[in-house]
């Protein structure tokens, strides 16, 4: 069969489209939406391409069929399923991973806003292949074009080495934001071949949750992504904080790297190749190397043992710089400053926590495990004022900052949703409640993650993911929630600094207020105040410990009562 005959034969299917790399066909899934999985929009990252800007993909040698998903990015088990770690390396993935998966209704007769979907797991881990990402209900439900992208995590993803740093290095090769630069990179893929599915190029909801969150507030501060996306969601995130000089520099230098910066990486990198014995005699060794040799290093080494130099003990979400601060793809200057200042893509966003985010990190930890059992109202309160300030830094005071600038299409959330239940005799609705990743389920209609206790079928529970999809998709299509894309909602009003308006959407469901607007606003003194003046702990050197923790040691030591007393608190 020619090229021509297979062409024609192919264009009866319902998912047959012509993009920019050729033909590509799909699935039609169980409830009529169309799905493409695993559609490369780069040039694989290996080889030279290792630590530098992702390239444009090949065209296709033949018809693509779309119809699974790409590998997951390099990553650890903790956060692969369903990648299996066939090698036993503890590792699973590819380093060539740059793929998407695009959703769509089956009938579409004008251009449809699209939601491009940026998956969590700490930049170090997390995938696009997730059954709970798979956007057929939304997209079907209203009308919409979801992707789903991949990028590069970890070391392969935000790793920055001088040596890499070539005399005509493009400013995107100079700046180690690898793994931001691939979703910058899915987003101009989207502007040049979405239309083909049935999307609006000129109307792109950035939506993630978690590092994902994270991802869209970089991508708010990013130069380089300025008219790709035109409105954004930061569920659970935050703003990026790291800076070039953490990136790179040694950790004794005047202005210190990180301990897992790119130079005390290859300290260790000497030293375990024998080549110095100690980190002062590989620091002086690294000094003399020419920049070609430390690169042809760092490239020699396989992507796990690279990452076992950075976490070798192989923790679930290892701490390494990442989303520098480059002055380039992001914007050199925090993020507060640069929103308040106006100098950020100026598009609608909603700034969004679950209320109990931390419990989801206590619950499986043996310390809070005991203390559930024992006392249950210090767990709690652990769980309270850890939540309170991961909202306090990534809704309330961003929000706070855009609207400084005369932003206003700024609307916030938080999400209660905590009726788990009791399973094997255990209260999940206690012990994990509304924990970070609760709403994800919701959003996309599956239900997954900590969702996937009780009863997936209940109306109140129906009810609300179909208001939690009537608001995001309002929101794609029009830049506000509004009061849902039916109409039948309660009106989402955007944010307001004064401190009496009503501006954050909880929700719940009826048993637990529904739905509905509070005039909650976070404040840092407020929230200091709040943990000083709560009576209820019983452990009170846990209270001491909290202080410590959300405010740092010198705040601790200068505003705790008897902080003398209580220097069992851990340090920063």
């Amino acid at each position: 069969m020619s090229s021509r005959e297979r062409s024609e034969q192919l264009s009866g299917d319902p998912t047959f489209r012509r993009i920019a790399q050729g033909t590509i066909s799909g699935l039609v899934s169980a409830n009529g939406a169309l799905a493409w999985r695993g559609i490369p929009f780069a040039a694989p990252p290996v080889g030279a391409l290792r630590w530098r800007a992702p390239r444009p993909p090949a065209p296709f040698a033949e018809h693509f069929a779309a119809v699974s998903c790409g590998a997951a990015c390099v990553q650890g088990l903790s956060l692969a399923a369903p990648f299996l770690d066939d090698d036993g390396d503890g590792l699973v993935g590819s380093e060539d991973c740059l793929y998407l998966n695009v959703f769509a209704p089956a009938h579409v007769t004008q251009p449809l806003p699209v939601m491009f979907w940026i998956h969590g797991g700490g930049n170090v881990g997390g995938h696009n292949a997730s059954p709970g990402y798979d956007a057929s209900l939304l997209a079907e439900r209203h009308d919409v074009v979801v992707v789903a992208v991949n990028y590069r995590l970890g070391t392969l993803g935000w790793f920055l080495h001088p040596a890499f740093i070539e005399p005509d290095s493009s400013a995107d090769d100079a700046s180690g934001n690898w793994g931001l630069l691939d979703i910058i990179r899915g987003l101009e893929w989207v502007r040049d071949n979405i239309a083909a599915f049935g999307g609006d190029a000129s109307n792109v909801t950035v939506f993630g949750q978690s590092a994902g969150g994270l991802n869209v507030c970089a991508l708010l501060l990013s130069p380089r992504a300025a008219g790709l996306f035109h409105r954004a969601i930061v569920q659970s995130g935050g703003a990026p904080v790291a800076t070039l000089a953490s990136a790179t520099h040694y950790s004794d230098d005047p202005e210190p790297g990180h301990f897992n910066s790119a130079r005390e990486v290859l300290n260790r990198l000497l030293i375990r190749l024998g080549r110095a014995h100690d980190r002062e005699s590989a620091k002086a060794l690294q000094q003399q190397l020419p920049a070609a040799e430390i690169r042809a290093l760092l490239y020699a080494q396989t992507p796990a043992e690279i990452i076992a130099l950075m976490n070798p003990q192989a923790v679930r979400l290892y701490d390494a710089p990442r989303l520098f601060l480059d002055g380039s793809v992001i914007t050199r200057e925090p993020a507060r400053v640069a929103f308040a200042a106006g100098r950020f893509n100026q598009v609608p966003v909603i700034f969004g926590t679950t209320r109990d985010e931390r419990r989801l990190y206590m619950y499986r930890d043996p310390r809070f495990e005991r203390m559930l059992e024992t006392a249950p109202g210090d767990y709690v309160r652990y769980s309270l004022y850890t939540s309170l300030a991961w909202k306090l830094r990534g809704v309330d005071e961003l929000a706070r900052a855009m609207f400084q600038s005369g932003h206003r299409a700024i609307y916030a959330y938080r999400f209660d949703w905590d009726e788990q239940g009791v399973v094997a005799d255990v209260d999940l609705s206690l012990g994990l409640g509304a924990a970070h990743t609760v709403e994800l389920p919701f959003v996309f209609g599956h239900g997954t993650s900590l969702a996937a206790f009780g009863d997936l079928e209940a109306p109140t529970r129906l009810a609300l993911t179909r208001s939690v999809q009537a608001y995001w998709a309002e929101f794609a299509y029009t830049g506000a929630p509004n009061a849902g894309r039916d109409g039948a909602e309660l009106g989402w009003a955007a944010w307001d600094n004064a401190p009496d308006a009503a501006k954050l959407m909880i929700f719940d469901t009826d048993a637990d207020g529904g739905i509905r607007l509070s005039a909650e606003q976070l404040t840092l003194e407020g929230l200091k105040h709040a943990l000083l003046a709560d009576s209820g702990f019983h452990d009170r050197a846990l209270q001491a410990e909290l202080y410590r923790e959300l405010f740092g040691r010198r705040a601790f030591e200068r505003e705790y009562p008897n902080a003398a007393a209580n220097q069992a608190a851990p340090a920063e």
